[in-house]
């Protein structure tokens, strides 16, 4: 059951990760202006039609950048409190799983 453990812990680090990083270009491209557009990739972006309505994603990634910072701490408590408590492993592999699935969502949601 430990490697599930390890598996799952990994899923849930890589599924964080992605979703910061998801986030964080999500942010990066509608922060973009003309006033700092760098390269031709920035001003295809500012001529996107749909850049001047107002998004709803930004708000959600910026919110998804602060809240990944927290489930990074859970990761960190669920794996800590599997040298201490052995018992609880398929409780931590559903919570690791539950996490996983949860900022893989949200990163697909963000990317559409």
């Amino acid at each position: 059951m430990t490697q599930e453990l390890d598996e799952a812990e990994e899923r849930a680090r890589l599924a964080a990760a992605d979703l910061l990083a998801a986030a964080n270009d999500l942010v990066r491209r509608r922060s973009v202006s003309w006033g700092n557009a760098r390269d031709e990739v920035d001003f295809a972006e500012l001529s996107r039609v749909g850049r001047y309505l107002p998004s709803r994603k930004l708000d959600d990634a910026r919110a998804y950048v602060d809240s990944v910072i927290g489930v990074r701490a859970e990761i960190d408590a669920i794996v800590a409190a599997r040298h201490t408590e052995p018992a609880t492993e398929g409780e931590s592999i559903r919570r690791l799983t539950a996490i996983a699935d949860d900022c893989e969502r949200r990163a697909i949601s963000l990317r559409l």
